[in-house]
């Protein structure tokens, strides 16, 4: 048990370090410098050279102060990394956004009207044609847009196709399908979940230097590029994981079926058997 302790706090402490303590002592360098050099002298680097020295000068032979110094940088790097976190779940909260209607109302029609635009061109072209356009409208969404964002229209059309093929309430029937999953599969599935969560902190970082960039503009160059770089992966982690998760449901949904009891005469889960299905998993809700 002391070892399996031991090796537990080992990794913890590393996920801590690799998480908040590293991105979090480099925001803390950035925002040293940029108190330094400010907008007027932000490329200067003999400036900065110049400040460096100094600031080790005056520590030099003075061990207990440095030492101080140097847990005041960790606990401030990891201040700054749980704030950036804490952005990155608002960030994430946007990405997935659904109302109020009055504000999300315009880019939710917005997105229909593409989306319609494409579907109408798809339906009048030739037989040549229609692939292209078919990866046209899908590009936009999978199913009909309710969602002001490509992301949260990406993960929402997995409940709706699931429903369309299977008559299966999604929300209902997923914890139970879950159970069933092999341990890979549920391991790639948490992995894709994560990777959306690391992508959104990557945006939050980006907040972070953005608001750097009010003192030193060079931080909110980076802070874009950030923001830019995590919704990129953010898109990526979310078409992955719904993917993932149709497949799971495309694969395991008939051995809960089965599990539960309910024939499948045609060896699949049909709308009908979804809905007797889903019935039973809402127990009147």
């Amino acid at each position: 048990m002391n070892a399996f302790l031991a090796e537990l706090g080992k990794k913890l402490a590393e996920r801590w370090v690799s998480l908040l303590v590293v991105p979090g002592a480099l925001f803390v360098a950035l925002v040293a410098a940029g108190s330094v050099l400010g907008h007027r002298h932000a490329l200067d680097g003999r400036m900065l050279g110049r400040a460096v020295e100094g600031f080790t000068a005056h520590y030099d032979h003075r061990p207990v102060p440095a030492v101080l110094l140097f847990v005041a940088v960790l606990a401030a790097a990891a201040v700054a990394g749980l704030l950036a976190r804490g952005l990155g779940t608002a960030v994430e909260r946007a990405w997935l956004v659904s109302g109020p209607r009055w504000l999300t109302g315009r880019l939710v029609r917005r997105r229909r009207e593409r989306w319609a635009r494409a579907v109408a061109a798809a339906d009048r072209a030739g037989a040549a044609d229609r692939a292209a356009l078919a990866d046209a409208r899908n590009a936009i969404a999978l199913t009909r847009p309710a969602r002001p964002t490509w992301i949260g229209d990406r993960l929402r059309g997995v409940g709706a196709r699931v429903h369309a093929q299977y008559g299966l309430d999604f929300p209902f029937a997923w914890p139970r399908l879950w159970t069933l999953l092999p341990e890979a599969c549920r391991d790639d599935l948490i992995a894709a979940r994560g990777a959306m969560t690391t992508a959104a902190a990557t945006s939050g970082w980006g907040l972070l230097h953005l608001c750097l960039g009010v003192m030193w503009w060079p931080a909110a160059l980076a802070g874009a590029v950030l923001m830019l770089l995590g919704w990129r992966r953010g898109r990526e982690a979310a078409g992955n994981l719904a993917d993932l998760t149709e497949a799971a449901v495309d694969l395991y949904a008939a051995d809960l079926a089965l599990l539960l009891g309910v024939r499948l005469p045609s060896g699949h889960v049909t709308p009908a058997v979804g809905r007797q299905l889903s019935e039973r998993f809402r127990k009147g809700a």
